[in-house]
């Protein structure tokens, strides 16, 4: 089973393999869901590609956000560069880009992003059937669910993600940021809005309804390991070198251990940590532990004792770990004005110390004025034992040209593209095939280029002079240096066009509450049904769609999960439209969808956007003056945002009014599922 950690930069990726990384991901200076990550140049990714391939080690690039009509160039550049030098996949969320990487870049495996939201079986084998050979799995899954998925696609790799930052709402489905701020989840942009507070309008209390704990689900990697995951995704690439050392080794020792042990190791705590938990791994429904990070947002660290007096300008705390001077220390100082945790940062300045049965310290706090007797006390850094920076001045990975090579008597021919030669040989007899020695010697190279050779109508044993073979190898990379290099160019070219449809305005196929309508809404005659972009009961909704579809003679149905492919393919009796949650940002999504999906009538444009750039195969219908859901998210705003007991919940349904900063939202809970919207006051 991988252990696949993030990579900001070159530095963390070199620091992540050191420490015992199967694998590594990361983004390149465009197109990476983590604007805010330094990512990767070609230089860069070549360094570690070569680096990564001589230790047995894999990397996966990820260019996961959704992308214009103008960028497809810039990006379709990138993907073209990327493919000269290799890797063991692309990351991605945008249908128009896995259309392009199928059909231009087949060496490059699809690697389905979580931004896709895929946590149904169908999610999963829809994506097969688009040439997906991994899937990575939507966050709020449980273990039962992931197993049941692992079941039921048994040839196609998953990855589920173990440790990091969870959102509170579905990865890829999140508003908040673009609608709060203008600035885009989708596009690497995130604002993070759970992370800040809101006031309950009907009490006034001040508190962190959408700010999710951090997941370490150290305890349960074996489970996984029993399901047969394939890949196991740290989330950080944003976290830099000591959190990318600290939790490779910790998963590096779960994997490796016989005995199933976990380790405790401060050191993951400290490189920077929330609340932690297991998430959704261990079960959703009533009594699941509160998955909110409570009165406080930020890095917590290690809890490390309580403090036992204050006051005279010290504080005396009762510790089960010894605190060296210098050591990063806080309290979570309650706020009685707005009812949240202020972080109290300080650094260790030792007075006294005393072990009578732990560790007991005075410490200098100058602020410490008030009454802080009972306040946890939690490390939140070291001064010691920083983690070692290694060199990025290494050698750079070179362009690999596809070759096949093959023997007819006396003479080997190579064929690389529209390149070809052939070379005169001797043969002598030996007692050995020459595969292993025709492989080994035209894969290697002292030039930029570096031939990839597959080797065709070669049988028997004989021998062939390698330093022979070596001229041969030298030469053919010679010609093919002094051709005029060709480049691949994306060329916007006129598409095929269907025959589609006006969509009406999105406001006006509106459920209640909600902009998906199982049951339907009549608009200038036609019905339109629209799906939820989240279901966990699939098969059933599905059902239900079919008996509302036969009460109606004209009826359209709206697709807003990737799953709903399988479902339009089954029932060609309908006709099937894009809705605002399966993306269309760009002619090649549109493109892909028009090919793929029986009785095509067209879709709604991404809804971050107003306008496109022909052409395109069907006139999008543009969303104007609707508000989709800020977050759809599998925590439970009454449980897990506001702390309440499950056992006295009325009927598993219920609302909240919140605000912020003047403007007002409504958190609608049902079976434990939210939905966040914006509201007039």
């Amino acid at each position: 089973m991988e252990l696949a950690m993030p990579a900001g930069t070159i530095t963390e990726a070199l620091i992540a393999i050191n420490a015992g990384a199967d694998a590594i991901y990361f983004g390149m200076k465009e197109f990476s869901a983590r604007k805010g990550a330094g990512n990767f140049s070609i230089e860069d990714m070549r360094k570690i590609r070569k680096y990564a391939e001589e230790r047995d080690r894999r990397i996966y690039i990820t260019i996961n956000t959704l992308i214009d009509d103008e960028d497809i160039p810039r990006a379709y550049d990138l993907l073209e560069k990327i493919e000269k030098y290799g890797c063991d996949g692309i990351i991605v969320q945008d249908l128009g880009i896995a259309g392009i990487i199928r059909n231009d870049f087949p060496s490059l495996p699809l690697h389905a992003s979580t931004q896709l939201a895929v946590h149904t079986e169908a999610g999963v084998k829809a994506l097969q059937k688009l040439g997906f050979t991994r899937v990575v799995l939507a966050r709020e899954l449980s273990l039962k669910e992931i197993e049941r998925i692992r079941k039921a696609c048994p040839d196609v790799e998953l990855k589920v993600f173990i440790h990091g930052a969870l959102c509170y709402g579905f990865s890829g489905l999140c508003m908040a940021s673009h609608a709060i701020t203008g600035r885009s989840a989708n596009e690497g942009a995130c604002a993070q809005i759970c992370r800040t507070w809101f006031t309950d309008e009907k009490t006034g209390r001040k508190l962190y309804p959408f700010s999710m704990e951090d997941l370490n689900s150290g305890t349960l990697i074996k489970q996984l390991e029993k399901i047969g995951i394939d890949s196991l995704k740290v989330e950080g690439r944003m976290k830099g070198p000591e959190y990318a050392e600290a939790v490779t080794k910790y998963y590096r020792a779960i994997l490796d251990s016989r005995t199933g042990t976990i380790p405790y190791d401060s050191n993951v705590n400290l490189s920077f940590s929330r609340k932690r938990g297991t998430g959704f791994l261990e079960g959703t429904g009533p009594g699941h532990h509160i998955l909110t990070t409570g009165s406080y947002t930020g890095h917590l660290g290690d809890d490390i004792g309580v403090c036992i007096k204050s006051g005279g300008g010290s504080i005396t705390v009762e510790t089960r770990r010894n605190i060296n001077p210098h050591d990063g220390l806080m309290l979570l100082v309650p706020d009685d004005a707005t009812g949240l945790d202020t972080p109290l940062r300080f650094s260790a300045l030792i007075i006294g110390k005393s072990e009578p049965h732990s560790w007991t310290y005075k410490l200098r706090l100058e602020n410490a004025k008030r009454e802080f007797t009972g306040l946890r006390l939690y490390m939140i850094s070291k001064s010691t034992g920083n983690t070692r920076i290694p060199s990025s001045d290494l050698p750079m990975a070179k362009e690999r040209i596809p070759a096949v090579i093959s023997i007819n008597g006396n003479t080997l021919s190579i064929k690389a593209g529209d390149a070809t030669a052939d070379y005169d040989i001797e043969t002598a007899p030996s007692d050995k095939s020459p595969i292993p020695s025709l492989m080994r010697i035209f894969s290697s190279s002292d030039k930029d280029m570096q031939l990839t050779p597959e080797i065709e109508g070669v049988s028997g044993t004989f021998y062939i002079n390698p330093s022979r073979l070596k001229e041969i190898r030298r030469d053919f990379i010679d010609k093919l240096e002094q051709r005029p290099e060709e480049e691949k160019h994306y060329s916007a070219e006129a598409v095929s066009s269907i025959k589609a449809e006006d969509l009406p305005p999105r406001k006006a196929i509106c459920g209640d509450g909600v902009p998906w309508n199982i049951s339907g809404k009549e608009y200038n005659g036609i019905t339109y049904i629209t799906m939820p972009p989240v279901r966990f009961d699939e098969r059933n909704m599905w059902d239900e769609v079919v008996a509302n579809a036969s009460k109606h003679d004209n009826v359209r149905i709206g697709m807003n999960n990737i799953a709903d492919m399988l479902f339009a393919k089954a029932h060609p009796e309908y006709k099937f439209f894009a809705d605002i949650y399966l993306y269309v940002p760009n002619r090649e999504a549109a493109k892909l969808l028009c090919e793929n999906i029986p009785n095509f009538i067209g879709g709604y444009l991404w809804m971050e956007r107003d306008s496109y750039e022909e052409p395109w195969p069907f006139k999008p219908a543009i969303v104007k003056d609707f508000a989709p859901p800020l977050f759809i998210s599998r925590a439970c705003i009454r449980h897990d945002g506001f702390g309440e007991n499950c056992s006295t919940c009325p009927g598993r349904n219920g609302q909240y009014r919140l605000e912020q900063n003047g403007k007002h939202y409504l958190a609608s809970f049902h079976n434990c599922m939210t939905i966040v919207t914006e509201r007039n006051a």
